[in-house]
């Protein structure tokens, strides 16, 4: 659960995927040829707003990242998010606004699922929800 030390601070402004996620590359521009160039990658990777000026307001703070995921092809996955967006609305934010892309590899692939559980709980403790688009907090186990 939050520890009381989230609720005490803002954490508004002063947590970008790099700060909360350790060794992300990024951020590529979600128009851009990141698909081609994480064709056959397998890794986490993170979705957020471009800039400064627009985040969602969750319980203990506001936050740009939209969606965090996983996948054996992360260049594939990315290509469905655009065309059918099945996430909870992601096709229709990246409509809306510009996007940015950072990732992770993950060499093992039984590690994907893990390594996303992590990412996805580390948000959900920091700012009291998994990311809008998340449909639900995945398992640790």
């Amino acid at each position: 659960m939050v520890s009381k030390y989230f609720d005490k601070y803002n954490t508004e402004g002063n947590m970008t995927p790099k700060r909360l996620f350790e060794k992300l590359e990024g951020p590529f521009d979600w128009n851009g040829t990141i698909s081609e160039k994480l064709a056959d990658e397998a890794g986490v990777y993170v979705i957020n707003a471009k800039g400064w000026d627009w985040k969602l307001d969750y319980p203990y703070g506001k936050s740009d990242i939209i969606y965090i995921g996983e996948s054996e092809d992360i260049g594939r996955r990315l290509k469905e998010h655009k065309n059918s967006g099945r996430n909870h609305g992601l096709a229709g934010y990246a409509n809306r606004l510009r996007l940015n892309i950072y990732f992770r590899k993950v060499y093992h692939i039984s590690d994907l699922k893990k390594n996303e559980a992590y990412m996805i709980n580390q948000f959900e403790n920091m700012y009291g929800r998994a990311p809008i688009c998340n449909g639900q907090t995945p398992n640790l186990d």
